[in-house]
């Protein structure tokens, strides 16, 4: 066999073992991202005893319920690409994702808008539903869909919108729901939803931020996506370089 065949073999072989690894490790991590969710769930449904009807009224809990669903199924996709080495995700299974890393990163920036001084609202950043809901699942679903997901080239101006889904979904419910009197608005989860005591413009100026910090982040993932999902493969390209 000539060296460079050689090299060649041994460049696939070591491409293979960390294509296995990549797989192995993001699969473990959407089943922690499951299982923190699920818990967190449960622990505020019979630990802290609320109403599975109210806690439907956020878009964290639903955002939770959302992501850790996806999370578990995409799990076992990883689990299949490992053994068959090989990507088996579509763009449908992409954006799926997308809209979930997205989901969870508003959801973290709504919680760190909800800090701010000037805003009535006051996330919970102490309990175990909190955090888990609000700081380690959204940061977890970033991560693995940043350094996992294969990108589907150069994203299109439309891409971004939908990565959006589901915030766009929870936004037309409940303000159906708030603006219609279905709930009144000492219910409103967030204080933009509440149509009684918020003037036309707080709320106006809210939903635009939300969603223009949705289409923002959506986009900067996908970006983000392209660059850093071959990070497992950096020092591997350097050697296939020098060979």
């Amino acid at each position: 066999m000539k060296a460079s065949d050689r090299e060649i073999d041994e460049f696939a072989e070591r491409f293979s073992k960390r294509y296995i690894l990549k797989k192995r490790v993001n699969a473990l991590l959407c089943f922690f991202i499951a299982l923190c969710g699920a818990t967190a769930v449960l622990y505020s449904r019979f630990i802290f005893h609320n109403a599975l009807f109210d806690r439907l009224r956020y878009m964290t809990f639903w955002g939770t319920i959302y992501t850790s669903i996806v999370s578990f199924i995409f799990g076992f996709v990883c689990i299949r690409e490992a053994a068959g080495q090989t990507e088996v995700t579509y763009r449908p299974v992409y954006f799926l994702r997308l809209s979930s890393a997205t989901t969870e990163s508003v959801i973290f920036a709504v919680v760190m808008f909800g800090l701010m001084p000037f805003v009535p609202d006051e996330p919970d950043l102490t309990s175990y539903p909190g955090i888990m809901m609000h700081l380690v699942v959204p940061f977890t679903t970033v991560m693995s869909f940043l350094l996992n997901d294969p990108p589907f080239g150069k994203p299109k101006p439309a891409d971004p919108l939908k990565g959006t889904t589901f915030i766009a979904l929870y936004a037309v419910v409940m303000g159906v729901i708030f603006g219609t009197g279905i709930l009144p608005s000492e219910k409103a989860p967030y204080s933009f939803l509440d149509f009684e005591n918020t003037s036309a413009a707080f709320k106006m100026a809210s939903l635009i931020g939300i969603f223009a910090v949705g289409y923002g982040i959506s986009l900067l993932l996908m970006r983000l996506n392209m660059k850093l999902s071959w990070i497992w493969f950096y020092d591997l390209k350097r050697l296939k370089k020098k060979g």
